[in-house]
Order: structure tokens, then C-alpha cells, then sequence
């Protein structure tokens, strides 16, 4: 009787924190929205000296902070470690819940929300005139393969415990052809992302990709500490995510040095908190007891996701400010924003992850099952349909003058990789999942 009671506080006690996180959720963001659609982004405190503020550096922090879940679960994969399974899942469901997060952002300051059907790359109708050229063209599509396969992914494995037992070798090699899809794919958005401050900021540096893709993996490597450290997960666990955290943070550290080398005109005081957040503090790691220590890997995860956090803040907003010697102050808008943010994550994954079954069979201990399928031959089918279907659509957009106002021809091959790589990837990664799912119906 008493574990009965117990149990059902529990589940009374993640109610009332999730219906808590919802409310914070729609207060935020729900206000912060209907005051940006009644009285325009003039709410924000935006600026021309400061074009971007607080709500796209919180987009970037939540963009960055769903890489590290699919990531882990995939490159642990990929390597064979068994520890793997105690966290991948709810690492996975981090993913989701962060991607879906960041995506309000754009949806709420798109301005005129009802006219969001004009981002579709339709020039007929819409007027617009899509540049594969574009880093946002490439955001855009690496963002939205990234989130359809990581919830493919993330499907895949939960489908696949509850399969037939002869399906589990065919289970296990989609599962793995999933991560080696997902792999490339985790580099490609933050780059573009990368990119994307690269074009607007001035900031043309060839460290910017590795400098963004690292400093995402480092937020999302905290998060998934946090998360194993409030599901009680073994000391081995804490103490192989802690190895994991801390060459991230010297990887960190080292592009840190490599800018400031080359431009130590940015030194400030930015860069002393970001260098004491993100690098020094993790470094109490190099002690193998603290490693395992559930109360040194508590206190570095949040200093590390407040100080990616601030690496956000100084890269949008004190950045515009060193070139245009402009000011910014967040309004209350902004701080609903992030509020919200907050909430809505947390009301997702909690919500989520109580009705999630744990992960019981791993997919590794299939891989050396004989397989009678070819889940290989699918996603190469899938890869280059799906990077033909972008030629094709460039194709018939770059080089048709459908509305009559560009007098030459865009840019040519050598910018498109970048979008047809992205939809390879997700042409074999989908063609991966119908395999999987046909051959589980099928048995």
C-alpha cells in the first residue's frame, strides 16, 4: 500500500509541474505572441543598431541544445557502446522537445503570421524568388530533415522493441543506417546556422562552423547530464558523460584561443565569463573523482548552459553592437520569451518522457544476427532520389524566369551541395524507415 501512495504522489507531483511549466509556457509565449501580432516587433527590444536580440540568440540556444540528444544516441551507436541505452531515448525525446521550441520562435516573429505560406519555395505564387545560394535556404531544409528524421529515429526505436523477434536484425541495421544518416546531418545545421551569422554579423571567419557546431554539442551534452542525473542513472553513466563533456570543453576552449589570436581586438570581459563558464569550470573534471560526483556534474551542467547561453547573447547582440556602437536593453517581451521557452520544453519532455516505455533491448546486441534484407540498398535508392528531387527543383526555379525580374542565371553547382546533400540524407533516411516499416508488417 505504501508504494501504491507513494507512486501515486509522485505522479500528482509531475502533474502539478507539468500543468506549472504549460501555464509559464502560455503566459510567455502566448502574450509575448498576441503582443507582437497586435503591435508589431517595435515590442522587442530590437533596434537598427541591433537588428537581432535576445528571441534569435534563444533560437540558436534551442536549435543547439536539440543536437547533442540525437547525436549521442546515434554516434554511441555507430561505435557500439553499450552504456548508451540508459539515456539515449530520453536523450532522443530532447532532441524533439528542444527542435520544436526553437521552431516558435520564427512562427511568432515572421510578422504576419498569416501569411507564413509564403516561405514555401513556390515563385509562381508566392513571388519569391528561392537562391540556393542562400544560407537560410539551407537552414531551413537542414533543420526540418534534421527533426523528421530524429522523430523517425526516435520512432524507430521504440516500434522496434515491440516488433517480432525475427524483425530485430533487420531493426538493428535500419537503426544504425538511421545514425549514419543523423551524423552528417548534426554537423550540417549548425554550420548553416553558422553560416547564417557569417552573412548578416560581418563575422567571415572559416572557424565558424566547427565554432558553432562545438558550442551546440557542449549545451546539449549538459542537458542530457541533467536529464540522466534526475533519472538517478548509474555512476559509470555520470562519469562517461562527464568524459564526454570535458573534450568538448577543451574543444571549446580551443577555438576560444584560436579567435582571440586572431582578432585580440574582441578580448572583453565576454569572453572572460564565456572562457570561466564553458572551459574552466568543466575543467574540475580532469579529477576522476569529481567526474562521478553527482554534485560537481550538477553545478557545471548549469554553468555550462548559462554560459552557452551568454555565448548566444554576445555573439548576436554584443557583436552588433561592437560594429555599429549602438545599445540594446531587453523588454519585458523578451524575458517572457525566454520564460516561455523554458516552459514549454519542460512541459513537453515531461509530459512526454512519463509515457515513454524504457529502453529494454538494444539494438547492438542484432547487429551480428544474420539479416535477410537490404536496408543498405534502400537508403541508397532513397539518398539519390532524394538529391535528384532537389536538382530537379533547382532546376526548375534557378533557371526559369517565372516572374521576369532577374536578367542572368543565379549562382551555379558549387552552391547547391550543400541543400542536395540535406535532401539525399533525408531521402535515404526516409526510404530507411519505410523499409523497416513494410518489413515488420510484413512479418
Amino acid at each position: 500500500m505504501s508504494t501504491e501512495v507513494s507512486s501515486r504522489i509522485r505522479t500528482c507531483q509531475r502533474v502539478a509541474v507539468v500543468a506549472l511549466c504549460a501555464l509559464v509556457a502560455l503566459w510567455g509565449l502566448g502574450w509575448s505572441a498576441w503582443r507582437i501580432a497586435t503591435e508589431g516587433v517595435g515590442v522587442l527590444g530590437a533596434n537598427n543598431a541591433v537588428p537581432w536580440g535576445w528571441d534569435i540568440a534563444n533560437f540558436v540556444f534551442w536549435i543547439g541544445l536539440g543536437h547533442a540528444g540525437t547525436l549521442i544516441s546515434a554516434v554511441l551507436l555507430i561505435t557500439g557502446k553499450n552504456w548508451r541505452s540508459e539515456i539515449a531515448r530520453h536523450a532522443e525525446l530532447m532532441t524533439l522537445c528542444a527542435v520544436c521550441t526553437a521552431a516558435v520562435f520564427p512562427l511568432v516573429h515572421v510578422g504576419r503570421s498569416w501569411m507564413l505560406w509564403m516561405m514555401v519555395p513556390l515563385p509562381v505564387a508566392s513571388g519569391v524568388w528561392p537562391n540556393l545560394a542562400s544560407a537560410l535556404v539551407w537552414d531551413a531544409a537542414a533543420i526540418g530533415s534534421y527533426l523528421l528524421l530524429s522523430v523517425l529515429f526516435w520512432l524507430m526505436g521504440i516500434w522496434g522493441e515491440a516488433a517480432p523477434a525475427s524483425t530485430r536484425p533487420t531493426w538493428a541495421r535500419c537503426c544504425l543506417l538511421m545514425a549514419a544518416l543523423l551524423t552528417p546531418l548534426v554537423v550540417t545545421v549548425h554550420s548553416v546556422v553558422g553560416c547564417d551569422f557569417a552573412l548578416t554579423q560581418r563575422w567571415h571567419e572559416s572557424i565558424i562552423p566547427p565554432y558553432f557546431v562545438c558550442g551546440a554539442l557542449l549545451s546539449g551534452m549538459a542537458t542530457v547530464q541533467i536529464i540522466a542525473l534526475c533519472r538517478r542513472s548509474s555512476t559509470q553513466l555520470i562519469g562517461k558523460l562527464s568524459q564526454l563533456t570535458l573534450g568538448l570543453s577543451c574543444a571549446m576552449g580551443l577555438l576560444y584561443g584560436l579567435e582571440l589570436l586572431r582578432t585580440p581586438a574582441h578580448w572583453c570581459l565576454d569572453y572572460a565569463l564565456l572562457l570561466g563558464l564553458n572551459v574552466a569550470l568543466p575543467g574540475i573534471y580532469w579529477w576522476p573523482r569529481l567526474r562521478t560526483s553527482r554534485i560537481a556534474a550538477t553545478l557545471v551542467s548549469i554553468g555550462l548552459l548559462i554560459g552557452m547561453w551568454m555565448e548566444r547573447i554576445h555573439i548576436v547582440v554584443h557583436r552588433s553592437q561592437d560594429y555599429t556602437g549602438g545599445s540594446y536593453s531587453p523588454t519585458e517581451v523578451d524575458i517572457a520569451m525566454l520564460l516561455g521557452s523554458l516552459g514549454l520544453f519542460l512541459a513537453l519532455f515531461l509530459s512526454i518522457s512519463a509515457r515513454m516505455p524504457v529502453e529494454k533491448t538494444d539494438p547492438l546486441e542484432h547487429l551480428q544476427s544474420p539479416c535477410h534484407t537490404h536496408p543498405a540498398r534502400w537508403a541508397a535508392v532513397g539518398a539519390l532520389m532524394g538529391g535528384a528531387a532537389c536538382v530537379l527543383w533547382a532546376l526548375l526555379t534557378q533557371w526559369a524566369d517565372t516572374i521576369g525580374t532577374l536578367g542572368s542565371r543565379p549562382h551555379g553547382w558549387g552552391y547547391w551541395w550543400v541543400c542536395i546533400l540535406v535532401c539525399a540524407l533525408m531521402g535515404g533516411g526516409l526510404a530507411t524507415f519505410l523499409h523497416f516499416i513494410l518489413h515488420t508488417r510484413r512479418a
